[in-house]
């Protein structure tokens, strides 16, 4: 016996008329007729007995009522708890990247908590890559970080921003009153790098291998911080996504002339159901993201070189 027959059964049973039963369900007489016809013959029951228009439950229709209403019962009780697993989920698990973190993360722990209090947010800091990695693998829900296309066919790309790669160094570097500088501009330079789970790493070496040369990095970090304190020292420079350069950090961030450009956006695993807690975050990142395009454009501040 299907889910359908089921139904089908119930509905005749609560309006004694296949008529009626068919109109409520939004079918063909026929198609209840023959369901029934049917179900007598699966089940070798005679489950009712006419009396004029009226169909009235046997003995045996009334046991088997009881049993089918129990089953459907269960059944719409389990489709009620999907729905809220689907539309009302509430927890969000999460990467989003040192560089892109600078920028959203303020705004999600603060005004985006403040609204959506119901909405519990797992947010790991990690490199893009290994974030991209972790989607992937279904370890996260999300990532908002900076990516290439072409990275894995397995993940969805949902663009927020492209944002210029920046060389950053300290005030009173001899580059430091540059408007740009090119790669072959900082040449030698001795540099701290973010490391190989950042795109930046692979922008700045495949920078470098267009002109023929290998940056002179002197430390690979996983930390931000560890990147601007020691260009605040004085000890090297380095390059950084413009958005991860605050106003008070105190560095001087000089567009390159290359025009080195990361993505930034929403990642998410193809074939995944995106729910609604997730739709709720997509749409507050977009508004943060126009809300400070405008800012910028009313400011005239090319600086982040942002491009939607």
């Amino acid at each position: 016996m299907t889910l359908t027959q089921m139904r089908y059964f119930a509905a005749v049973c609560q309006w004694q008329n296949i008529t009626k039963a068919a109109a409520s369900l939004h079918v063909s007489q026929p198609t209840i007729s023959v369901a029934m016809q049917t179900l007598e013959n699966e089940t070798g029951l005679n489950l009712f007995h006419r009396e004029g228009r009226r169909l009235l439950l046997t003995h045996d229709g009334e046991h088997l009522l009881a049993r089918v209403t129990h089953i459907l019962d269960l059944t719409d009780q389990l489709e009620d708890e999907i729905g809220d697993l689907s539309h009302h989920r509430n927890h969000i698990r999460m990467a989003m990247p040192l560089q892109i973190g600078t920028f959203f993360l303020p705004r999600i722990l603060g005004e985006f908590r403040a609204v959506h209090p119901e909405i519990v947010l797992d947010i790991i800091e990690t490199g893009g890559i290994e974030a991209l990695h972790m989607v992937e693998e279904e370890k996260l829900d999300i990532a908002v970080t900076n990516y290439e296309t072409g990275f894995s066919q397995k993940l969805v790309y949902r663009k927020l921003f492209s944002c210029g790669c920046c060389f950053v160094t300290y005030p009173g570097h001899p580059l430091a009153a540059r408007e740009t500088v090119s790669v072959e501009d900082i040449g030698q330079e001795p540099l701290t790098l973010l490391d190989s789970k950042f795109f930046v790493y692979r922008l700045v070496n495949d920078a470098y291998a267009a002109i023929g040369q290998k940056p002179q990095v002197i430390h690979y970090s996983p930390y931000l911080h560890t990147v601007k304190n020691l260009v605040r020292q004085r000890t090297c420079s380095t390059f950084l996504a413009a958005p991860a350069v605050l106003p008070d950090d105190g560095l001087v961030a000089i567009p390159l002339a290359e025009d080195i450009r990361l993505n930034s956006g929403i990642v998410t695993r193809k074939g995944r159901q995106v729910y609604d807690d997730e739709k709720t975050l997509m749409q507050f990142l977009r508004k943060v993201v126009k809300e400070e395009t405008t800012r910028k454009a009313a400011h005239g501040d090319s600086s982040a070189a942002e491009k939607k």
